[in-house]
């Protein structure tokens, strides 16, 4: 709960900046609450989970979202622009009127399943390891199947003893999803209050979204309020104020006790309590060979995080003369952003940077350890300040009978103040009053690791001229042209990159206005249009300057240090695209039949990356202008009410959007090992192919030994033995094979809307066509530690000579965590771990019901009359098609996380809701 959506525009017009849209609200370009880089989007950070800008909206105070393609409709927002803007407009007062409204939903989320993922049960990673034992694998480990055979080959089991705690082991099951996991409940709340006379509006709201997550650690808090005044000061004179204040609270795990992590790579074998009812320890492999229980870390382990936010508008209007008017808005935002985490002594986490077990350590031990008392605790806070001025006259009148115009001149200056501070503390005492240990005058303190703090504090300033002419004629032809100038800070040592002008012209023919339509009954809309214009981004952490990082003084000699942190680069310039769009739209039968279609072709030139640079410079990399991008595609949207009676309807909707992605220029030579990830790296990219394409290494067969064989460039079939492999196949991009793009090509909805009398049922399916996923890891280099589960096609692997005949999936050879066989690694990202993403998705099912006016007459309270109630029911994420080699993980997440292991599907949720108006 709180995260961040992900959202493309049309496709990826940026290869290291953030490639989000603009979001804007009533007027005012929104920004992220925390200055993370492109690289940490990817990030489990829970500061980052709060890091959009539109999050503290509730959505019971959105009144309309439009989302703006074109160069034409985005000129206008400047350079933040490029990815797209989605303009999102609140909720107003009505003159002359009194409203209030309540709304309510509960919803369930049902939490993950051991069905989600093919991972193995308890007999079946008793099996595997009966298996390697039987094939002659050095069985060793503390728990689970291979430390009953460790105990019995050292006579502490008997025989009978052993094949009795095997059966306990088969059955033992443990269901660590339903350990860490609960069903997800989340209840929102909102009041408002609206209404006006004739000179003024209101619109007054409170709102609660409150959600239990759906890992036992997680809990969500979101506060929310808005108010609005929209008042004719005098004649001619308007001014509107809006003031929103918020508040999200976040509760979780600390990294070290990552459910979703442990759920998918702990053995189902390994029990949660021992004999005694308590808690089993054992040595957890992964992540620390020291005492672990996951509900003992996450009793010992916390992380929250909070955060503040108030925005103020103020927007003036001021009519000077005939058709001319001057607007004025005047914003300010702040928000304070916190997370903190903290480890206690009797974690394993504390136990890892101690170097021991708690209580158990030798005098050795303690004179080494860095951290003697307590645990850790860590905390970042970030306040960022955002200001915003912008000035404009318009002027909107006609020069002829026939002839309108609509003409703006404008101002605008932003700055965006960042004042970050995180601080680390060691001998944390959570228990004795949240204090530290200090150590003694004269005590050892050698490798005592010490508590610090580290401030940031970036600035962003942009000042943007613009003009903006539109002409209608005879309402039928629309011209429009915007052109605007950005400055920023962040560019502007070579003064021809200082400021980047940006400029569209777009046209539109209304041919149902012509005479020769005009009456028409078959056809009452019918335009064309067409534009073209250029957009700017920038990648905020970039900059011409060297930037340089103030250290504390050295331990040793006590002189002041600074570290270099990014090289200079004075010809860095803005990244910009060009864009063309072309446009179609009917309307049919007094509208019952709509189609909208667009084709569009943008070319986004001088893409910032961060680049290697010859180490002779005194740098390691630094930020250069090096590729060029084109996205073209086509956006389809059609609907059409199939009934249209005043007691029943049917309309049907299809959006389709159809992107293709291909990087024309790039002075960037990417890393194989990044091509064939299954998430993006910001950066790497391959001439020719799109951004975010896959690759993968070319696997050919497995040899007589099981061991994975696979083709050079020339089709030459290598083994890892051949000292040529690690230039021909592991580091060689031009050998990879290309998969085709993470994202789909295709992709759109279905929706339905069904009325009759007062009830409406809708039904919405999702899609994606033409993109790969890459399949979690199921190859091992070797038998999988003791605790660890493993994926379920390991059963079909290679097991003695011949099986490569029939079979792909390497052998295991000799024992746990040792004998590396480096092919058998990159098995993992070869051809035969891709399969199609396609996938369809009953996404919603809604179903509501409004009670009928002569019902809704007769309820009165106290002295205000019901104005209308409803009830709905919603079902989501009902059901999802895709190819069935991906074994229930989810096509829409696989791809986008880091881990081995795959992600957590969307989770099917019911939702019920109430709406009440007086």
């Amino acid at each position: 709960p709180g995260a961040a959506p992900k959202i493309r525009v049309r496709g990826t017009a940026t290869i290291a900046g953030n490639a989000d849209p603009l979001w804007v609200l009533d007027g005012v370009m929104l920004e992220n609450s925390v200055p993370i880089t492109v690289a940490e989007l990817n990030s489990p950070d829970v500061m980052n989970m709060f890091n959009s800008a539109i999050g503290g909206v509730s959505p019971n105070d959105i009144e309309s979202i439009t989302v703006l393609k074109d160069a034409s409709a985005t000129a206008i927002y400047g350079t933040r622009a490029a990815n797209g803007v989605i303009v999102v407009t609140t909720k107003k007062g009505k003159r002359n009127g009194f409203n209030i409204s309540y709304q309510h939903t509960s919803a369930v989320s049902l939490r993950p399943a051991y069905r989600d993922f093919d991972l193995m049960d308890s007999r079946e990673r008793v099996e595997l390891t009966q298996q390697c034992y039987d094939d002659g694998l050095y069985i060793n480990g503390g728990v689970g199947m291979e430390g009953l055979m460790s105990q019995y080959a050292l006579g502490n089991l008997t025989l009978q003893q052993f094949r009795e705690e095997v059966k306990k082991t088969e059955t033992r099951n443990t269901d660590w999803f339903k350990l860490l996991y609960r069903n997800a409940y989340t209840q929102t709340h909102n009041l408002s209050v609206s209404g006006g006379s004739e000179k003024a509006d209101y619109y007054i709201s409170l709102s609660y979204d409150g959600e239990q997550g759906a890992d036992k650690q997680t809990d969500y808090k979101n506060f929310n309020g808005l108010a609005k005044l929209n008042a004719e000061l005098f004649r001619g004179v308007r001014l509107s104020a809006t003031l929103q204040a918020g508040r999200r609270d976040r509760e979780t795990f600390h990294a070290s006790a990552d459910p979703f992590e442990y759920a998918v790579r702990t053995s189902r074998t390994i029990p949660v309590y021992d004999e005694n009812g308590d808690y089993f320890f054992y040595k957890k492999t992964f992540g620390g060979y020291y005492l672990y229980n996951i509900l003992n870390e996450q009793e010992n382990t916390h992380r929250e995080s909070s955060q503040t936010d108030l925005k103020g508008i103020l927007n003036l209007t001021v009519n000077l003369y005939k058709g001319l008017k001057y607007n004025g808005l005047f914003s300010y935002a702040s928000s304070h952003s916190s997370s903190s985490d903290y480890a206690k002594e009797k974690s394993a986490y504390a136990a890892e940077i101690r170097g021991y077990d708690f209580g158990d350590y030798t005098q050795e031990e303690y004179d080494k350890t860095s951290l003697p008392f307590g645990g850790v605790y860590n905390e970042t806070n970030y306040e960022q300040r955002t200001s915003l001025i912008r000035n404009s006259l318009e002027y909107k009148g006609n020069l002829a009978e026939d002839f309108s115009i609509d003409a703006m001149l404008g101002q605008e200056f932003r700055t965006t103040l960042y004042k970050g501070l995180t601080s680390n503390g060691s001998g944390y005492m959570h228990d004795r009053g949240n204090i530290f240990y200090e150590p003694a005058l004269g005590e050892n303190t050698g490798h005592l690791a010490r508590n610090k703090m580290t401030r940031n504090i970036p600035e962003r300033s942009y000042i943007s001229y613009y003009a903006v002419l539109s002409a209608m004629y005879k309402d039928r032809y629309v011209i429009n042209g915007n052109i605007r100038f950005d400055g920023s800070n962040l560019f502007g040592s070579n003064q021809k990159y200082r400021y980047l002008p940006l400029w569209s012209v777009s046209g539109k023919w209304i041919i149902s206005n012509e005479h020769f339509l005009s009456g028409s009954e078959l056809v009452n809309n019918l335009a064309v249009r067409a534009s073209y214009g250029l957009r700017g981004n920038i990648v905020e952490e970039s900059t011409p300057q060297i930037v340089a990082s103030a250290l504390p003084p050295n331990e040793v000699n006590q002189l002041l240090q600074m570290e270099i942190i990014q090289a200079p680069n004075p010809e860095l310039k803005w990244e910009t695209t060009s864009s063309v769009n072309i446009g179609f739209e009917l309307g049919m039968f007094d509208n019952r039949l709509t189609l909208d279609v667009d084709y569009y072709r943008d070319y986004s030139k001088d893409l910032i990356a961060s680049k290697n640079v010859s180490s002779v410079t005194g740098f390691l990399n630094k930020f250069v202008n090096y590729a060029d991008v084109k996205n073209q595609g086509v956006d389809v949207s059609v609907s059409g009410y199939i009934i249209r009676k005043k007691q029943f309807s049917w309309l049907s909707s299809v959006n389709l959007g159809y992107v293709k992605n291909k990087v024309v220029k790039s002075n960037i030579t990417p890393q194989a090992e990044s091509l064939v990830k299954s998430i993006y790296t910001p950066g790497e990219v391959f001439l020719g192919k799109p951004v975010n394409g896959m690759f993968s290494y070319r696997f050919a067969r497995l040899d007589e030994n099981g061991i994975p064989l696979f083709y050079d460039e020339n089709n030459n079939i290598l083994s890892e033995d051949d000292p040529e492999i690690e230039e021909a196949v592991y580091n060689n991009i031009y050998n990879l094979k290309y998969e085709g793009t993470r994202d789909p090509i295709l992709s759109g909805g279905f929706n339905n809307v069904i009325r009759y009398k007062d009830f409406s049922l809708s039904f919405l399916f999702s899609f994606g066509l033409k993109n790969k996923v890459r399949l979690p890891e199921f190859a091992y280099n070797s038998l999988p530690e003791a605790d660890q589960n493993a994926n379920r096609k390991i059963m079909d692997r290679w097991r003695k000579p011949g099986d490569e005949a029939t079979k792909i999936i390497p052998v295991l050879s000799g024992h746990a965590g040792g004998d590396s066989h480096y092919t058998k690694v990159i098995f993992n990202k070869s051809q035969k771990t891709v399969v199609p993403g396609d996938y369809l998705r009953l996404r919603n099912v809604m179903l509501e019901y409004r009670l009928p006016g002569r019902l809704v007459q007769k309820i009165v309270l106290g002295d205000r009359q019901l104005g209308g109630i409803s009830l709905k029911f919603q079902a989501q994420n009902l059901f999802v098609w895709a190819d069935k080699r991906m074994k229930g993980y989810d096509p829409e997440t696989i791809n986008y996380t880091t881990t081995a292991y795959g992600s957590l599907p969307l989770p099917r949720s019911f939702t019920l809701g109430l709406n009440v108006n007086f």
